[in-house]
């Protein structure tokens, strides 16, 4: 687990970023990190090659991160794997690789993070469009990521006083496709994606599915 902070970090509220590593997740932490000048938060860093590293597949992981983590006020998780293919040659393994990464995974993080929290805290997950705005080959993703979404819709109800829990959805990232060699639209640059994670932790919002939609000019956030 890595620290990202500067001086006076006592006064600063404390955020885990679960898959700080990743596109996402980079791009969060450096959103968290220039806030009010820097002086808003400190940003604890964890992935599976952090120490201790975190794998959502492993429950013992997240517990043991959690633990070492100190006094938390957000949680927010960018990670987690599913598996793309046609419904044809999805095979069970496929659809339990899914369900235990990026669902059953942000759901252990959530369930074990949300206790720990001090007064006001949130924990953010990830989704994504294609539970709304599915593609071919799409079938196990979509399933994850619709899970979620309803997961949170229906626990924020659950949830008591002065505890918060979200959930960003994005779509396309305009780096990933520029990588890929796609056309940039209609892709979401990582930054203003980024910023629904924010947001979500601001907002004082719980329940709601934070969706990106649109080209690299154009972020939407609704409700879902």
């Amino acid at each position: 687990m890595r620290r990202t902070s500067g001086a006076n970090s006592h006064a600063k509220r404390r955020v885990l970023v679960i898959g700080g590593g990743g596109l996402i997740g980079r791009a969060v932490t450096a959103l968290l990190r220039e806030a009010g000048g820097g002086a808003r938060y400190e940003v604890l860093v964890a992935s599976r090659r952090t120490t201790p590293p975190v794998d959502l597949e492993a429950p013992a992981s997240i517990r043991l991160l959690l633990e070492g983590a100190g006094p938390l006020d957000h949680v927010v998780v960018a990670a987690g794997d599913a598996v793309f293919g046609g419904l044809a040659a999805l095979t069970r393994g496929d659809l339990e690789a899914s369900v235990l990464s990026k669902l059953l995974g942000q759901v252990e993080v959530a369930l074990a993070a949300l206790p720990r929290l001090r007064d006001g805290g949130s924990v953010t997950l990830t989704s994504g469009e294609l539970s709304h705005a599915p593609i071919p080959g799409s079938a196990a993703v979509a399933m994850v990521n619709g899970a979620l979404d309803g997961f949170v819709r229906a626990a924020a109800l659950d949830l008591a006083p002065g505890r918060r829990l979200n959930v960003v959805s994005p779509g396309w990232i305009r780096e990933t496709r520029l990588r890929m060699g796609l056309p940039l639209e209609p892709g979401v640059p990582a930054r203003a994606i980024a910023q629904l994670y924010v947001d979500a932790i601001e907002s004082g919002e719980s329940g709601r599915v934070f969706q990106a939609t649109g080209g690299p000019a154009q972020v939407v956030q609704r409700s879902a």
